[in-house]
């Protein structure tokens, strides 16, 4: 039992002191270093939504290829069940008779 209080205080305390640590980190950096980090981040950024938006165009146009091949597929689906339910009206007719 003490074997496991122990390592919860320690593991908690390791974890603040880490997250204490790197945030104070990343203050004294960001206020000596500052715009420039950001800069480069936000060209970073562009470069990838650049890249991103090329493969979505893609991608928009193999979904709408299956959007297409959806439409299709609803249009026999509905013209198949009409089928169906004329020849089940078919079938009843037959029986009655």
């Amino acid at each position: 039992m003490l074997f496991y209080l122990t390592n919860m205080v320690l593991d908690v305390f390791w974890g603040a002191s880490f997250w204490t640590v790197r945030k104070i980190s990343n203050g004294i950096i960001y206020v000596f270093v500052g715009g420039k980090i950001q800069q480069e981040y936000i060209e970073d950024k562009q470069y990838e939504t650049i890249i991103l938006t090329k493969e979505n165009i893609e991608q928009d146009n193999h979904i709408q290829m299956l959007l297409e091949r959806t439409e299709s597929q609803e249009i026999q689906i509905k013209t198949l069940t009409v089928s169906i339910e004329k020849l089940s009206e078919i079938i009843k007719n037959k029986r009655l008779a």
